[in-house]
């Protein structure tokens, strides 16, 4: 039987691959977008996406608090318990994909008149009913079925289908586009494809769990603490969907465009770091249950210094190379400027302080103290939304420095917390794991981007970062022995016996 690190593991795995398939993609196809149809094309498929996103604030929680929910019956194969609770899942997010159907009709039929585009409003409107289509599926049908492979721990499940689906959907697209086909026709294959996803889905996971029954008597109850993480998704949902949205609003779809060539780098990046900090979430969960808080605090520390290391590893590389990529993936495109340091040193920050807290944030999640993280959110989202509404009247630039603010202000809150509350301990030793590393990589960063030569094509640009790449991983981990050293072996000694378990069952 796979153990939990396992299970992580290969959950970490097939999400990176997954990341890094459909992010390699995404941006070809983003060029080729930008090359046939231009920026205005490029930033009102972005908005849509954002804009649509907006809507899953409804969701209110439920699926995180579904998966705690799920922890203790799955392990202790309490079937009957299951399936109330997957009942009760199923009956309310039939609700929150109405309501996010009907309010979706609202939204964007409004904001077509609303949002600076050249583009026709009939195709705008379309383009955005195709997204909210897809959407409102998934949160009737799919959903369910995900919650239940995600608290099993079979994650990966989702990930493989993913991988496929995009490979293929994005393989037509890519013909479709070189031919300049209509663009509704575009979208219309990204929302089949979205629903085919989650058809497959709940066939694999009815064909995994044949106890599911969706007619028993639902439980509410066994599903505490929704309330307050709604305001978890208020704020991640601001996060994420505010700037482009007041920037098409305000500015228009070609300066969107320009945000999101930007913003689509650094959701790789995110992506491939999210791929390991949030694959060992569930196996922390059940650890939170079944260990004294000793054995978990070791655990965070160990945690907690895997994604400090492969955060700056793969940000520093990407800080070092974002100009020059910009450069070559921009050629030719014309219609307006890409080129802006303050777009991407304000991002590179936020990716920072968005990251170092996540393992925290976990925890107050995974051990069910959710009213505390509504106390830490609530108070970043007010902050969060004035900001913005004093940042918007500086344009790009002032929205992401209203994040990036905010994004500081919720690190030291969760961070905080994690370790002089719920653990009793002092936060000495994760600022030991941080600030050493930290400090060594922005002195990488001034001496790379002085000294690194000229990039003018693809294969300089893939050969110079795979070189960065390796090289600033081996340097932050021979750095990290000198500062850490146990924390640094008991780390390697983790992983190594993790993969070892892994090749004995294989």
């Amino acid at each position: 039987m796979i153990n939990k690190s396992n299970k992580s593991l290969h959950t970490a795995i097939t999400a990176v691959l997954y990341t890094l398939i459909s992010g390699l993609v995404s941006l070809y196809v983003t060029r080729l977008i930008l090359l046939n149809y231009g920026s205005d094309y490029n930033g009102l498929n972005a908005t849509a996406n954002q804009l649509i996103s907006m809507l899953l604030i409804f969701e209110g929680g439920f699926t995180l608090a579904t998966n705690v929910a799920l922890f203790k019956p799955l392990a202790t194969k309490n079937f009957d318990k299951i399936n109330r609770i997957l009942s009760a899942t199923r009956n309310h997010f039939r609700k929150i994909g109405c309501l996010v159907f009907f309010l979706g009709l609202l939204i964007t039929s409004g904001y077509t008149f609303i949002i600076k585009s050249p583009l026709p409003k009939t195709f705008i409107l379309l383009i955005f009913l195709m997204t909210l289509t897809s959407t409102t599926f998934n949160l009737i049908y799919t959903t369910k079925f995900q919650i239940l492979l995600q608290s099993s721990q079979r994650e990966y499940v989702i990930n493989y289908i993913y991988i496929i689906s995009h490979i293929v959907s994005q393989a037509l697209i890519i013909i479709l586009v070189i031919n300049k086909k209509n663009m509704l026709l575009i979208r219309l294959i990204i929302m089949s494809f979205s629903i085919i996803n989650g058809v497959i889905i709940s066939i694999i996971t009815r064909k995994e769990f044949k106890f599911i029954d969706f007619k028993v008597v639902p439980d509410y109850e066994a599903i505490k603490g929704t309330k307050d993480v709604f305001i978890q998704k208020l704020t991640a949902m601001l996060y994420g969907t505010a700037p482009i949205v007041f920037i098409s609003a305000f500015s228009g779809t070609a300066y969107a465009s320009v945000y999101a060539v930007y913003n689509s780098i650094f959701s790789i990046l995110k992506s491939a770091i999210y791929s390991f900090v949030n694959a060992p979430r569930m196996s922390l969960g059940q650890l939170i249950t079944e260990e004294d808080s000793n054995k978990v605090l070791n655990v965070l520390y160990e945690y907690e210094f895997i994604v400090i290391y492969i955060m700056l590893t793969l940000l520093t590389t990407t800080a070092v190379l974002i100009m020059p990529f910009i450069n070559i993936y921009t050629f030719g495109i014309n219609d307006i400027e890409y080129k802006n340091w303050g777009i991407a040193l304000l991002l590179v920050a936020i990716t920072y302080f968005e990251v170092i807290h996540i393992p925290s944030g976990n925890v107050i999640n995974m051990s069910g103290n959710f009213k505390v993280g509504r106390k830490i959110q609530t108070i970043s989202c007010i902050i969060l939304v004035l900001l913005i509404i004093i940042g918007n009247k500086m344009g790009i630039h002032g929205i992401l420095a209203a994040i990036l603010i905010t994004a500081i202000i919720l690190a030291t809150l969760e961070i905080g917390y994690v370790h002089n509350i719920y653990f009793k301990t002092k936060i000495y030793t994760f600022f030991r794991i941080l600030i050493p590393l930290s400090l060594i990589c922005v002195l990488l960063v001034v001496l790379e981007i002085i000294f690194i030569p000229d990039i003018s094509n693809y294969y300089s640009f893939f050969l110079l970062g795979a070189i960065l790449l390796i090289f600033n991983g081996l340097f932050l981990a021979g750095f990290s022995y000198l500062v850490n050293k146990n924390l640094m072996k008991s780390t390697y000694y983790r992983i190594k016996n993790v993969i070892k378990s892994i090749t004995r069952i294989r």
